[in-house]
This record gives structure tokens, C-alpha cells and sequence, in this order.
């Protein structure tokens, strides 16, 4: 195995300090590091925080597909969060539930008027499409791809309408159906509900009281210089960050006017562990309060129940998730019966355990993007946890 490229960057506290055996942190370095060295893996950044402090803040590898000394992952590197994003955007419709302005057991039709027209979708609740229960197809061709449709629009058409195209391919509730349109449609009640898009509501409300500054829904050169490329096909859109131009849309995309809210947003894991802190802690961060315990509460708790999943080839009969947050157990993981997680794109992890005081972000993007390694996430997970004493 070739000499490990490490860098450590800043931590609150040491990890025995808080109850974590800090050679855990180090077998997770040589975990990650055997992935990076075999490339199946370009390279892994990562974050551990334990009763509040962050005890590991750690890159390893590249962060370019071309594997360059120059390009190294530092723990600042900026990434696409994918659908990690998703759950930044439960905890946006949270807070519109704690101002009272919605209810989770509202139709989404009551703020979405292009869904109150006829069946099928008159009826889909709020939370219902939290849990990727709705109905929304998981879409495996054109002709069920509410994004293919949206696609063939121009600025200003109603998109919302174009989309609803791919119909629904179940009864609300019935199946588990991952949909990224429900979570842009969120977006979209958002911004009908406060009146200012989605993204900058998020921006105001999470992001910046919380002290994200590296976490962005357009990210310009300032993050574009730190920016993962992971294919050859991302450096000219990392290469149009860095020159200021990435936001200059076509005037006539309709992609401008799709909320960013099913996976937008680019961020670091220094940004995403002040998320998941602020998670753990009930909705807290330091003196800056986000949510309440209970709308935390409400989220991560089973809302499905025995619902089938059969989306990537699964055949789960009752899949367990909440209103946002993903609670899937099962033989594989060695954590506490408390916790809750979302990923994004496969290469993303963001876990919380309140009951131990534990959280962590890791990316670990990968040289193949038609892979997926359960080692970089199952298998990372039971070393973080196996650190607990």
C-alpha cells in the first residue's frame, strides 16, 4: 500500500476527553485510505463531532479525478451535497410548521394550486412526500420522469404542470418511491408560502445562523476554487464557478425557475457537521436556535409502516423512514437504535445519534460513478461507532 496522503485539519477537542478512543480515528484513516489506494475510491473528507466538539476533521486522497499532487482533499474541499440537500429542506418545512404556517398533515394542493386540479394528487399530504410516500413515481424511464418533462420547457412555462405529466405510480402511501420532484415541489411551497424562493429562505433561516459560509445553492469563485471535480465532465462547470459565469443561465432555462431543494446545494463537512450538530442537539447550535426538540423529534420518529420499498432493486416490505430523515437498521450496522441519517448521490453520509451524542459527515466520491461501495458508507459508519467507550 502506497504512504497514506493525510491532512488534519482543526478540532475542538481531543476525542478521549469526550468518551471516543481516538485509534478509531486512525483505523477509519486506513479504512478510507485502502478504498483511495485500490481507486476505487479519489479520495474522503470527513467530520466526527461527540457530545458537541469536533474530535476528527480529516481529508485523505484528491480531489480531482486526475489524481493530482496539486489537487489534494482538504477538509475544506467544497462538494455537491446531492440529496443530502433533502434534509436541509425537511428542516426548512419544519420551521414553516413551527411558525404555523403549515401542518404536515395538510395536501400539499392547499399550496401547490396546479396539484388541487383533479386526482391523482388532490390528496398527497406534506408528509407523505417528506416520506417519499406520495405516489411520485421512482423514475426509471422518460415516459415516468417528472424531470424529463420539466426539460422540454422554457422559462416562464409552468413547470410544476409539466412535471405532474409523469402521473403518479401508486396510491399515496402504498410504496416507498424516492422522488427528488416531491422534494423540488416542496421547494416550490416553500417559496408560494413566504413568498421568496426557497433557496433564499433556506440561505437565511439555516445557512447563515448557523455560520455555513462555504455552503451555497450558486456557488461562485470563491468555493469553485476549493470545489471537488470528480469526472472530466464537471471541470468545465467547476472551471465556470471559478470565472464567475456558472450562474449566467440560459435567460431562457426553465431550470431557473426549478427550486434547487432536491439537491442544489454544494457545501464542505466542516459546514454539514454544524448542521448535524445543531440536529443532535435538538434543533441548537451554541446560542443560535434552528428548530425545536420536538419538530426534531417529529421528524426522525417512524412514520411509515409496513410499506414496501422495492426502488434500486430492493424488496424491503416495510421500509423504515420518518418525515425526511432515512431510519434504516438492519444486521449490516453497528450503531444505537436512535439514530438517523440521509446520503447523497451514494458518495455523502450525514448520521445522527442523539442518544450517544454523536454525529458525522463523510464524503468519499468515487473514480466510477456507476459503483456504489458499501464499504465507504456501511463499513465507515461501524468504525465511527466502534469509537464510543
Amino acid at each position: 500500500m502506497s504512504e497514506m496522503i493525510l491532512q488534519r485539519g482543526r478540532v475542538d477537542e481531543t476525542p478521549e476527553l469526550v468518551g471516543y478512543d481516538s485509534s478509531r480515528v486512525e483505523a477509519l484513516n486506513e479504512h478510507l485510505w485502502r478504498m483511495i489506494d485500490d481507486h476505487r475510491l479519489m479520495g474522503a473528507s470527513y467530520c466526527i463531532a461527540k457530545d458537541d466538539k469536533v474530535i476528527a476533521n480529516n481529508a485523505l486522497g484528491y480531489s480531482s479525478f486526475r489524481r493530482d499532487k496539486e489537487k489534494l482533499m482538504m477538509p475544506d474541499t467544497v462538494m455537491s451535497t446531492a440529496s443530502v440537500t433533502k434534509i436541509v429542506t425537511v428542516v426548512a418545512i419544519f420551521k414553516l410548521v413551527e411558525d404555523g404556517f403549515i401542518r404536515p398533515d395538510e395536501k400539499m394542493s392547499m399550496y401547490i394550486p396546479q396539484m388541487d386540479a383533479e386526482q391523482p394528487f388532490k390528496d398527497i399530504t406534506i408528509a407523505q412526500v417528506l416520506s417519499h410516500s406520495s405516489g411520485f413515481p421512482f423514475a426509471t424511464d422518460e415516459k415516468n420522469n417528472p424531470f424529463a418533462y420539466i426539460e422540454k420547457c422554457k422559462r416562464g412555462d409552468d413547470w410544476i404542470e409539466a412535471g405532474l405529466k409523469a402521473g403518479v405510480s401508486c396510491k399515496p402511501g402504498e410504496q416507498w418511491q424516492y422522488s427528488s420532484f416531491g422534494y423540488v415541489l416542496l421547494g416550490a411551497l416553500i417559496g408560494n408560502v413566504t413568498g421568496i424562493r426557497a433557496e433564499d429562505y433556506i440561505t437565511r433561516n439555516i445557512l447563515e445562523p448557523l455560520g455555513m459560509k462555504d455552503s451555497s445553492f450558486r456557488p461562485g469563485p470563491e468555493l469553485g476554487r476549493r470545489h471537488l471535480v470528480q469526472f472530466e465532465d464537471h471541470e468545465k462547470r467547476v472551471s465556470d464557478m471559478i470565472n464567475g459565469t456558472s450562474n449566467s443561465e440560459d435567460e431562457d432555462s426553465i431550470w431557473i425557475d426549478v427550486p434547487q431543494t432536491a439537491g442544489g446545494l454544494h457545501s464542505t463537512a466542516m459546514d454539514l457537521i454544524k448542521f448535524a450538530r445543531m440536529l443532535c442537539n435538538g434543533g441548537r447550535l451554541g446560542n443560535t436556535r434552528i428548530l425545536g426538540k420536538m419538530a426534531i423529534e417529529k421528524m426522525r420518529t417512524q412514520y411509515l409502516f409496513n410499506v414496501p420499498d422495492y426502488c434500486w432493486g430492493a424488496n424491503n416490505k416495510n421500509r423504515l423512514y420518518g418525515m425526511g430523515p432515512d431510519l434504516r437498521r438492519g444486521d449490516a450496522i453497528i450503531t444505537s437504535p436512535d439514530f438517523f441519517f440521509h446520503e447523497g448521490w451514494g458518495y455523502l453520509s450525514v448520521v445522527i445519534d442523539p442518544r450517544e451524542k454523536l454525529c458525522a459527515v463523510w464524503l468519499v466520491p468515487y473514480t466510477d460513478g456507476n459503483v456504489w461501495y458499501p464499504e465507504s458508507l456501511l463499513n465507515v459508519k461501524n468504525v465511527i461507532w466502534s469509537g464510543l467507550i
